[in-house]
């Protein structure tokens, strides 16, 4: 795989290239207006995405800076969803033992059968721990996706701006975008999950079967917001502001945040 600073020298050949076609356009001696434009903001991309290529170091220290202000690292990101992690097997694991004691009493005592769906509950509760489980998992890959690619990331952003005629510019500063909010952002989503979460205070104590299962089938709704609704609400606005700097980088807000005129 390729190093972000192969990247960035990759990005910066073809921003030569490119802003030599648009010197070239913008001389042209052809009469054509639109061809002239085209030069010209050739031209300008090129500057800007060769400062971009230059401030590529300062631009990850004020990243690092970032998190440090907003007291989140991604050591406290793995740990917090490692707990998480753990807290999902842990109830999952009660459950499956809980209800295998809960069949076994049925069958010692030859309990009629329709007895049986008494346990319903603690079967939804724990089917729907097992999608959690899978959603922490993802939670958890991205983040090391995200962590251990956000250099390349950026750097092949900066490669696809720095396209001629501008063909990569707006996914280019699309790709920029998403990985600085996420690298700032995402390590807080934990912290989000465990304020809220009702697996801290989980009780397995086997009182009446009936009562204990529906205490765990009214933890779902509680479950599904702190797992789910808070997750994907938090994601929104991470993708909400991604695109609000997506703009800002692209120049599609006024002008472009390093102002370059010729």
């Amino acid at each position: 795989m390729y190093s972000s600073f192969e990247i960035l020298y990759l990005a910066i050949v073809i921003d030569s290239l490119s802003y030599t076609i648009g010197t070239l356009l913008y001389g042209s001696p052809i009469p054509v207006r639109g061809l002239k434009e085209m030069g010209h903001k050739m031209i300008v991309n090129s500057i800007y995405v060769a400062v971009l290529a230059n401030i590529f170091g300062l631009l990850l220290s004020i990243l690092s800076q970032l998190q440090k202000i907003l007291g989140v690292n991604w050591s406290i990101f793995y740990l917090d969803i490692g707990l998480l992690q753990i807290q999902t097997s842990v109830a999952i694991n009660m459950g499956k033992f809980l209800y295998g004691i809960i069949v076994l009493i049925f069958y010692y005592f030859k309990v009629p059968s329709q007895f049986y769906s008494l346990v319903t509950p603690l079967l939804q509760y724990i089917s729907f721990l097992t999608d959690i489980l899978i959603l922490l998992n993802f939670y958890m890959d991205l983040g090391l996706f995200i962590h251990s690619s956000y250099m390349v990331l950026i750097a092949i952003g900066i490669l696809l701006m720095a396209l001629p005629f501008q063909m990569g510019k707006g996914i280019g500063a699309m790709l920029i975008a998403f990985t600085i909010v996420f690298y700032v952002g995402l390590p807080l989503l934990p912290i989000l999950i465990s304020n809220s979460s009702p697996l801290q205070n989980q009780n397995f104590v086997l009182q009446d079967i009936a009562l204990q299962t529906e205490e765990f089938y009214a933890q779902i709704p509680a479950l599904f917001y702190s797992f789910i609704l808070i997750p994907l609400t938090y994601m929104g606005v991470l993708v909400g502001f991604s695109f609000i700097l997506q703009s800002f980088i692209g120049g599609y807000i006024g002008k472009l945040p390093i102002p370059v005129e010729i």
